[in-house]
């Protein structure tokens, strides 16, 4: 396959085709991990590890798999292998491995779409949730909220804030309370 200003060219069956084109997108595919190809444990069709509700690994009570290894059965199809559902399974996973740890019960998730976000330049930006799509200016401001309201602590979400609060200069570090350089 080739791609060129106006046009990408493609190859079937011993013959090119030159297609004209006014914008390309190239969406590749995704391959498990040879890894996990290698390892003796009950797998999906698509090669994924199969999990219970809990996101045990069906022969080991003691491993857990998540995000784009693993095949939950609880999920919407549209959230399969996105990082969105890999974010969501990570909290029960946590939850989870300290539940066993403390021979608690292990809980289960519905994992449902939250909705999808994406910057489209340095002033706009397009937001997908509730089955509406939003666009403009304030999308770009509400992306970027949900942006930092999923940065793990509060350091570095102020910290990403005032970068961008900034126009991308550097602020000044922010050091924990107590310490100096």
């Amino acid at each position: 396959m080739r791609v060129g200003e106006g046009s990408v060219t493609i190859e079937h069956a011993d013959t090119q085709s030159e297609i004209s084109t006014a914008a390309v997108v190239w969406v590749g595919g995704v391959r498990v991990n040879p890894l996990v190809e290698k390892l003796q444990v009950e797998k999906a069709r698509n090669g994924l590890i199969k999990v219970r509700p809990t996101l045990q690994i069906l022969a080991h009570d003691n491993v857990f798999a998540l995000g784009d290894i693993a095949f939950v059965d609880d999920v919407e199809p549209a959230l399969a292998g996105t990082a969105q559902l890999a974010f969501q399974e990570s909290s029960l996973a946590a939850r989870n491995v300290k539940a066993l740890l403390a021979g608690e019960e292990l809980q289960t998730k519905h994992f449902e779409e939250l909705g999808e976000a994406v910057s489209l330049g340095t002033e706009r930006a397009a937001l997908l949730t509730g089955g509406k799509a939003f666009g403009g200016p304030l999308a770009r401001q509400a992306r970027f909220a949900l942006y930092t309201s999923r940065l793990p602590t509060w350091h570095h979400r102020l910290r990403v804030s005032a970068s961008w609060f900034f126009g991308g200069t550097a602020p000044r570090p922010l050091l924990p309370l107590g310490f100096q350089r």
